[in-house]
């Protein structure tokens, strides 16, 4: 384990420290309990005796076992051992090629901050993070953003693995980086960095330029290109943009009341949903991160609970509101809560307010289901704006999938154990608590109320048919280009 404010400890031959060729004092790493299982201390003295020893450019066997480990965490949803959804669209993100045909990575290490006390989740993120910039630095040229956000490096939970980081990376990943943007640090920054000195090498040390604005990085990347600059600008997480904006005084990006459109164009995720295979451009990243934390719990079972919940969801409005990561342990009802809170709160329904008066004028009755299907075909592919289309099919994609773990849950359960659940996980059910988010008419009136039955049953069909290929007006898997992007 790597400790910044102790003095290294004796080696293994006896109390002398160790020199390099020049005789001088090397620092060494302070040997304490080991409290990671990525590599034994008899591997990681093999990796360093290789590096020393071997000109590897493509990795050392220690590596390449754990990227392989990696790829055995490669899932989806709630399956078991996977690794979080969320982590592609906020702790690293893949942004494709620059003007210069160099691959750009956005890494926001700050997004670990509620697993820091948790070992095992810290060494599967470090899985996380060395396969996917194995596919990207083993491969390409490429540029790395470090977006700061208050992480401590000098604590033992994070030096234990960024040194055997050092130890273990090939020397292909500084022979194929370009640049390493350091953006919004500060002095403690770059203390931490010089604190590094020993393990950087020269080359990887003159890569570094710290940086203090988004602005700065986006225009040096896409030089006299504003739309492709906009474009980046957007891929940064939204709590990186807060930061961004209260340096520059600017307005604050928020998530709770913005239209859908404004969201989904300024800090937007473009994202693989590996549920069901698609790709969604310009998603609310708050909204991935509810949905995805939802499903991994597999919480079809607090959804009964929705609307009572304690004053606890008051501080989670809070952290999706500015961007921040979710703590661990959420009481899934808490969530539930408040993906409903955002979506009641955009300023125009999803599907529009429009579609009440189309319901009544069109005579869509409750339970017709193929005027239903028609209707929302017609929706979706001809009358929505594209940011709203993709939002409403992920959260109905989402709710979909939820009613199928509801459905699977309940078929082993007794009539009895049924019974006690407050409210069943249904299309119809989930219509009801969240049908107000995809379509209201702009001022509520007593012919508003007449019309609620056939709102509720449209998107009932909506929710039912959600993975139906005519509703869907994308690509999937097989449509993406490099860094999760269109072709």
């Amino acid at each position: 384990m790597f400790c910044w404010n102790r003095r290294a400890a004796a080696n293994r031959d006896g109390n002398r420290e160790k020199v390099d060729i020049r005789g001088r004092n090397v620092r060494q790493s302070v040997c304490l309990e080991s409290r990671t299982r990525i590599l034994t201390e008899a591997e990681l003295e093999k990796v360093k005796w290789d590096a020393q020893n071997r000109e590897d450019l493509d990795g050392s066997e220690a590596y390449l076992r754990i990227i392989e480990e990696a790829r055995q965490c490669s899932g989806h949803g709630a399956s078991a051992g996977s690794f979080p959804e969320e982590w592609d669209a906020q702790l690293l993100v893949d942004c494709g090629m620059t003007a210069d045909g160099q691959r750009l990575v956005l890494f926001t290490p700050g997004f670990l901050q509620p697993i820091l006390d948790d070992d095992d989740e810290l060494d599967r993120a470090f899985r996380f993070i060395l396969l996917n910039m194995h596919n990207i630095a083993m491969q390409n040229k490429f540029i790395f953003v470090y977006c700061c956000l208050g992480m401590d490096w000098s604590t033992p939970m994070l030096g234990e693995r960024l040194q055997i980081a050092f130890d273990i990376l090939p020397k292909k990943y500084t022979k194929n980086l370009k640049r390493f943007y350091i953006l919004h640090g500060n002095s403690s920054t770059r203390l931490t960095m010089w604190s590094f000195y020993a393990w950087l090498t020269p080359q990887f040390w003159e890569k570094i330029q710290y940086v203090n604005s988004i602005e700065k990085i986006c225009e040096d990347l896409f030089p006299d290109d504003d739309a492709a600059q906009a474009e980046l600008h957007r891929r940064f997480p939204q709590v990186i943009q807060r930061q961004d904006a209260q340096q520059r005084g600017s307005d604050l990006p928020v998530n709770f009341g913005a239209p859908v459109r404004a969201i989904c164009n300024t800090f937007g995720v473009d994202y693989m949903d590996k549920t069901t295979g698609r790709w969604y451009p310009k998603l609310p990243p708050a909204v991935i991160f509810l949905c995805e934390a939802l499903e991994r719990q597999a919480a079809d079972e607090e959804f009964g609970r929705l609307f009572d919940v304690d004053a606890k969801i008051f501080d989670l409005l809070n952290l999706v509101d500015a961007g921040n990561p979710l703590p661990r342990d959420l009481d899934p009802a808490l969530l539930w809560c408040c993906l409903k809170a955002w979506m009641d709160c955009l300023p125009t329904p999803l599907l529009s307010f429009e579609v009440m008066s189309r319901l009544e004028t069109d005579q869509i009755q409750p339970g017709d289901i193929k005027r239903q299907r028609d209707f929302l075909v017609e929706l979706f592919h001809e009358k929505l704006p594209t940011e709203a289309a993709y939002v409403a099919l992920y959260i109905a994609s989402f709710l979909h999938t939820m009613c199928n773990i509801a459905q699977d849950r309940q078929g082993g359960k007794s009539e009895a154990a049924r019974s006690e659940l407050p409210v069943l996980l249904t299309p119809a059910t989930a219509a009801k608590a969240f049908a107000s988010g995809f379509l209201r008419p702009r001022a509520f009136t007593d012919e508003f109320l007449k019309a609620i039955p056939a709102a509720e049953s449209l998107i009932a069909t909506l929710i039912e048919s959600a993975e139906e290929k005519e509703l869907w007006i994308g690509g999937g898997a097989a449509g993406m280009g490099k860094g999760g992007n269109p072709p």
